[in-house]
């Protein structure tokens, strides 16, 4: 039952993503490509080292829009609960010029399995502070979920993610993922995906359609 269940999530979820297509084909939405790289370090049986570097690609200005450098260390408190500390610095790249982000992370992740799913949902404090503009403090928020793989179909995924302002704006993106693992080995894993995003500017909403590529390297 749960996984029919689940299923039924899945198929939902894509559906959501295919009638949003439809829904925002007539309104002015970005394309970004993004590329993730992680290198994961088990530092002992309780704790995990991760350091990760991400660029942003508007393709419509032909613009690296933002890459980021993310330092994070999580230790295991039991079987299902991850608690950790995390550092992310980004450069944004403005036609102005350069911005620069400074981001301390507090973050808790919970997770379960069976044979067939696998569950996490994290939730992050933040504070950012950036070279020029105001400072805020935010509240992350995820779920994934991931699928065994279907007969020979590869293992997919689909996930949410809001970001909330402590301040008067409050949510300000939310984002939509759907993904597949497409390889799997020891030291190695990739995965791509689809991520319908919005982002509300000037009081506005603001559609964007981004494509994705994560390496995972396991050291």
């Amino acid at each position: 039952m749960m996984i029919r269940k689940l299923r039924i999530l899945l198929a939902g979820a894509l559906l959501l993503l295919l009638g949003g297509q439809a829904v925002f084909s007539q309104e002015q939405r970005d394309f970004y490509l993004w590329n993730t790289t992680y290198l994961h370090k088990q530092l002992n049986p309780q704790y995990n080292f991760r350091l990760s570097a991400k660029v942003q690609y508007l393709t419509g200005d032909d613009l690296r829009e933002m890459t980021y450098l993310d330092l994070a260390v999580s230790r295991k408190m039991n079987d299902w609960l991850n608690l950790g500390l995390a550092f992310r610095t980004s450069k944004h790249q403005k036609l102005t010029g350069d911005k620069m982000e400074y981001r301390p992370q507090l973050v808790t992740t919970m997770h379960w399995s069976s044979a067939k799913i696998k569950f996490s949902t994290t939730n992050r404090p933040e504070y950012l502070m950036f070279s020029e503009g105001d400072n805020y403090g935010r509240v992350y928020h995820n779920i994934f979920v991931h699928f065994s793989s279907f007969g020979k179909w590869l293992k997919p995924y689909v996930g949410e993610e809001l970001f909330t302002k402590l301040n008067r704006d409050k949510l300000h993106l939310g984002r939509i993922y759907g993904g597949l693992h497409v390889l799997e080995l020891q030291h190695v894993r990739v995965d791509v995906y689809y991520v319908w995003q919005q982002l509300k500017v000037g009081g506005q909403w603001r559609g964007a359609d981004v494509a994705g590529l994560n390496l995972h390297f396991l050291i």
